[in-house]
Order: structure tokens, then sequence, then C-alpha cells
């Protein structure tokens, strides 16, 4: 089985540019750039990092997609005015748990495990170079007898790692690779709203057009280097985003 198109990403920067990326995006949350500052160039990053002008440029169109800087041409990479646009960082041990605690409240059915060809997003997503091998696994995520999600997670197959049914049908991935021996540093997620087509109506037993929640996760080694993608989809009648905000009084 395979999926539709590629997208070239240079092997040479693909862990690095992670690196450089996590370094610069923790400065601007620090304040070491202000809102409206002015980013060192590719060239000074490159000296600073002792990484290749394609890493830094990498580096930064990630900053870009993230809303925390802008490019303009001739002038430089700024920092955003607003940040309130920007990710907010969350803690990952926290995610963690509430996946297991998901995978305890809810159970596992129709779960498929295969090696396929990455497409581009997942190639993009993997920082893996074109036509690179995956492990493809799916499952459907049923609770009190009705199923609420559909989970299709992407793992490198360079890692060397392979799930067999049972462990997919019993345990979160992202459990998994802990379990066989990848320390888990941090994750990015992003949570979007879509409409079922005829293939997800059917899996979900839901109307064509019903709403649908996507989240789409990349997880992170220590090593900064991306080791599982995961997307998600579960209807919106039976998802719930619970969190608890607090601040420091002085």
């Amino acid at each position: 089985m395979n999926e539709i198109g590629f997208q070239t990403l240079d092997t040479i920067s693909a862990h690095r540019y992670y690196q450089v990326y996590s370094m610069v995006r923790e400065w601007i949350y620090e304040g070491l750039y202000a809102p409206g500052a002015r980013l060192p160039s590719e060239a000074e990053l490159c000296r600073s990092f002792g990484v290749s002008r394609i890493t830094a440029r990498k580096a930064v169109e990630l900053l870009i997609r993230e809303n925390l800087v802008v490019s303009i041409q001739g002038k430089g990479t700024f920092v955003v005015e607003d940040l309130a646009d920007a990710h907010t960082v969350g803690d990952m041990d926290q995610l963690i748990r509430k996946v297991e605690r998901l995978g305890r409240q809810s159970d596992i059915k129709d779960a498929t495990v295969e090696e396929i060809t990455g497409s581009d997003a997942t190639c993009s997503d993997l920082a893996l170079s074109k036509g690179a091998r995956v492990h493809r696994a799916s499952r459907v995520r049923y609770l009190d007898g009705d199923p609420i999600g559909y989970i299709v997670t992407f793992v490198p197959a360079d890692l060397g790692i392979a799930f067999s049914l049972d462990e997919i049908s019993s345990d979160p991935v992202l459990t998994l690779l802990e379990r066989k021996g990848w320390k888990i540093s941090g994750a990015d997620q992003l949570v979007g709203a879509t409409l079922a087509d005829t293939r997800l109506a059917s899996i979900l037993k839901i109307n064509i057009g019903a709403p649908i929640v996507r989240i789409r996760l990349v997880v992170f080694d220590v090593a900064n280097r991306p080791v599982e993608r995961m997307i998600s989809y579960y209807r919106a009648d039976r998802y719930h985003h619970h969190t608890v905000l607090g601040r420091k009084l002085s």
C-alpha cells in the first residue's frame, strides 16, 4: 500500500535543523529576541551552530510556519509583533499520561500494521528523504461500544522498530517507542477540524460531511529527531479537550 506523492527533503539537514529550530524558538520565548526584533541571518546561524545554509533555512521555515517570525525580502527575518498567534508550549509528560489514560478507558479494534513508502507529508514531518520507507499502523478506537476515533501512525523504518498487531491493539505507539528504548523529549501537536468523507464516515459510523476533529502529532526523541507522526480523526460529538490554566502570582 502506498500513499500518494512525495516531498524532497535534504537528508544532510534532516535532524540538525530541528535542533537549530528548537534553540531559536526557545530564545524567542525566553525574550532574548523580543517581538519585532531581527533574528540572525542564515549566514550567522550557520556560523553559530556549525550547520549548512540548507539546514539554517529549513529551521527558519519552521519558525515561519509556526507564526513566530516573518521574513521580509531584503531586510531579514523578524519576530512577530504579537506572539499570541504563536503555538503554546505544553507538558510532554502530561500528554503521555493523557494518551495512556485514553488507552485504558477505550478499546482498539481493526488494527493493521504494514511497511509502506511515505507520502510527501509523512516524509516532511519525519524529516525523511523522498522514497523513504515507514511503518504504518492504523486502528479504530471504541468507547462504550461506539467507534469514536480513527488513528494512523507512521514510524521511520530505519529505526529498526517493528510493532505487532497485539502491541498496536493494547498500547499507544508513544508508549511502545519508549518501551523499545527510544526516549521521547517532546512533540508538536496541531488540532483542527475537517468533515467526514465516505471512508471516515463508514469507519466512525457517522454521516458523510459530519464534523470531525483532526489531530496531527509529531513526536521527537532526545536528539530532536522526529520518530513518530500520528494523524487522528475523532467524532466531534465524542471529543472533549479540557485544560486547567493557572498563572504565577507575585
